[in-house]
């Protein structure tokens, strides 16, 4: 395995120990951000990620898809973490950089179609900045508020990886609707990673 150094570019995000470590580490920084419907098997303070552009780096890197999912997630319930995500985003490089790109997407197009729903449980947002669009060949976000945007991105998905992307990412809505009902959901505690590299 290769090491990298802050700010260089790669196809994935690799690390020296296991899936279990990555899932225990990401999960317990989730929880601090306040994002709960993942756990850690063993919450840790050791490798947790220490700036929200490195966990956005490394969910989108990891080998679980619950976490490359949490992207959303975590942008749905923090929209103030959008320059995070693109500044993770930006220092990606191939598959991984398209694969955060579309879930970035995908958050700001979600946060459109169920703003009102989230507003009465989180209070007002911010809207997550449109980027990447032009990159992966997207209509615009006001379309439909959003629905267009995430059609023409499932149909992109369904196309390339053969699944019922448009389900997973209604599924994926569902449950952060159903979750932010949870006491505490989106309450950063004192160890969350800072808003800055």
């Amino acid at each position: 395995m290769t090491q990298r150094t802050r700010g260089q570019a790669s196809e994935s995000v690799e690390s020296a120990h296991s899936p279990d470590d990555d899932w225990d580490e990401l999960t317990t920084a989730l929880n601090a951000w306040g994002v709960l419907h993942v756990a850690p098997g063993r919450p840790t303070r050791n490798g947790v990620p220490r700036t929200a552009s490195e966990l956005f780096a490394r969910m989108v890197g990891a080998r679980e898809p619950r976490l490359q999912q949490a992207v959303v997630v975590l942008l749905l319930t923090h929209p103030d973490l959008a320059p995070d995500a693109r500044s993770a985003i930006d220092r990606l490089a191939g598959g991984v950089q398209e694969r955060a790109k579309r879930r970035y997407a995908a958050a700001a197009a979600l946060q459109r179609m169920a703003r009102t729903r989230i507003a009465l449980r989180l209070g007002p947002q911010p809207l997550i900045p449109p980027a990447y669009l032009d990159d992966l060949r997207l209509p615009p976000l006001d379309e439909e508020y959003g629905r267009v945007t995430l059609l023409a991105l499932a149909e992109q998905e369904h196309e390339a990886y053969g699944y019922d992307a448009w389900g997973t990412y209604w599924t994926l809505l569902d449950l952060f609707l159903n979750e932010i009902r949870r006491k505490g959901w989106g309450a950063p505690c004192d160890s969350a990673p800072t808003g800055t590299d």
